[in-house]
């Protein structure tokens, strides 16, 4: 008895992610499928509390740490080195891809809070020029700010992907994203350390009064993930928004040049399977294209 005969393959839309030179580096103005909106409650994350199972584009399986990584239960102290709580119920796996990150746990207000106090503290220490305490302040700010936006941002990522991919895109209901990108830019403008000092308080309390909001709404990653297959962490989102112009100038370059050495080597692998070479390469080739699109947002050139 003859095999039935196979499926036709339907051609996928649009150019896969990681294509080479043929793909353009840019992205175009689109239509996209906003998620739907959730009331506060539906959205409320309670820690001790499941996740909400709702339909909101996420699987509700548990997602379980690392193996290998077992969860850190002590005092968080230093900045970037939060105290793991357990997973973050709110980061869970999607439908669109398996996230190339482990969750990060769940930390409380308190010692969020404690952790950029610190922060600014080692920076007030450093007795040298604006621009090395802000480096410092800034990289040392980043873990805890994406853990303050993944507890609080709501809709603000979804938002801000509209914004690159279909300018001008819209505007979020939850405004943490939105204050903290405008506060950075406040903080690279900072003409000397006192002024720095001031702006970075500001942003402090952005953090504090969104933490306290008795119904924070919990990220959507659902259009990060659907519009960019999942592969544009949320880290390298907030760092690439939060960059000074000539920070972004500087990261697009190592791109392009982290690129062409991937392309190299994919070369010398003809007709063996790349592996993670090719997966390495969409994914960087993807943050180029966020980045180039975030050069075009701001009207640099």
């Amino acid at each position: 008895m003859p095999p039935p005969p196979s499926k036709p393959k339907v051609p996928t839309k649009g150019v896969p992610l990681g294509e080479d030179d043929e793909a353009p580096t840019q992205m175009q103005p689109r239509k996209i499928a906003l998620p739907r909106t959730q009331s506060r409650e539906s959205e409320r994350t309670v820690v001790g509390r499941p996740a909400w199972s709702g339909g909101d584009g996420f699987e509700t399986s548990e997602v379980k740490t690392s193996p290998g990584r077992p969860a850190f239960t002590g005092d968080a102290t230093l900045p970037g080195r939060p105290a793991f709580t357990g997973v973050a119920p709110e980061v869970r796996k999607s439908l669109f891809h398996d996230r190339s990150a482990p969750p990060r746990g769940l930390l409380p207000s308190e010692a969020l809070l404690a952790g950029l106090d610190e922060a600014l503290q080692k920076a007030a220490q450093l007795k040298a020029p604006v621009a090395a305490v802000r480096g410092q302040l800034k990289k040392d700010w980043l873990p805890l700010l994406r853990l303050a936006v993944e507890q609080a941002g709501g809709d603000g990522m979804d938002a801000y992907v509209t914004q690159l991919l279909a300018p001008p895109g819209r505007k979020a209901t939850s405004p943490l994203l939105g204050e903290l990108a405008s506060g950075m830019e406040r903080l690279e403008a900072a003409a000397d350390v006192s002024a720095l000092s001031t702006v970075a308080q500001e942003i402090r309390a952005m953090v504090a009064r969104a933490l306290g909001d008795p119904s924070p709404r919990a990220i959507s990653l659902k259009l990060l993930e659907s519009e960019l297959d999942g592969r544009v962490e949320v880290d390298a989102m907030l760092s690439i928004r939060f960059a000074s112009n000539a920070e972004l100038e500087t990261r697009r370059a190592e791109a392009e040049k982290t690129l062409e050495e991937l392309r190299k080597q994919m070369q010398v692998l003809t007709g063996k399977p790349p592996g993670g070479i090719f997966s390495n390469f969409a994914r960087v080739k993807v943050e180029k294209r966020v980045m180039d699109a975030e050069v075009r947002r701001r009207g640099v050139r």
